[in-house]
């Protein structure tokens, strides 16, 4: 799967752009609230049973694993021009103990991705270290272990 975040800086938005499906232009507002929703459900949502104890829960050590072999990357390309990129107005986000599914709205467009739990981490990573990069992070407190990668 093949996910590209670009910040534009005229409009001051993000466009995540999935593998030639519809791109989505993502507000500063909409981007730090669904970080926030993310967070707080990967962290109230167990690990998968696993048949024996996984020991006491840490949230940043999942996420420094999910990281570890291959971390997000974005590019400073435009979207593809073939490619129509509509304003995001809503996100329905559900998480499991395997994954979350994403279900992105907007202009009258519906797109679906569903991730793994690794995967999700490393959404989490790319959309934290764009905001990151971009200064986007001011008024918000995010765990220090959250876009603390180098793009």
């Amino acid at each position: 799967m093949k996910i590209d975040l670009t910040y534009l800086p005229v409009e001051d938005r993000m466009c995540l752009a999935l593998e030639n499906q519809v791109g989505w232009l993502i507000t500063r507002s909409l981007l730090l609230k669904l970080v926030r929703a993310w967070l707080e459900k990967l962290q109230s949502v167990d690990l998968p049973q696993v048949g024996f104890s996984l020991g006491e829960r840490d949230i940043s050590q999942e996420h420094a694993l999910s990281l570890e072999f291959d971390g997000p990357t974005t590019s400073q390309k435009k979207a593809e021009p073939e490619v129509k990129a509509r304003l995001l107005q809503e996100v329905t986000l559900t998480v499991d103990s395997v994954g979350a599914k994403l279900v992105m709205r907007g202009e009258g467009v519906e797109t679906s991705l569903t991730l793994t739990r690794k995967e999700s981490h490393l959404v989490l990573e790319m959309l934290a270290n764009k905001a990151r990069a971009v200064n986007w992070l001011a008024e918000v407190q995010w765990p220090s272990w959250l876009g603390s990668m180098n793009e």
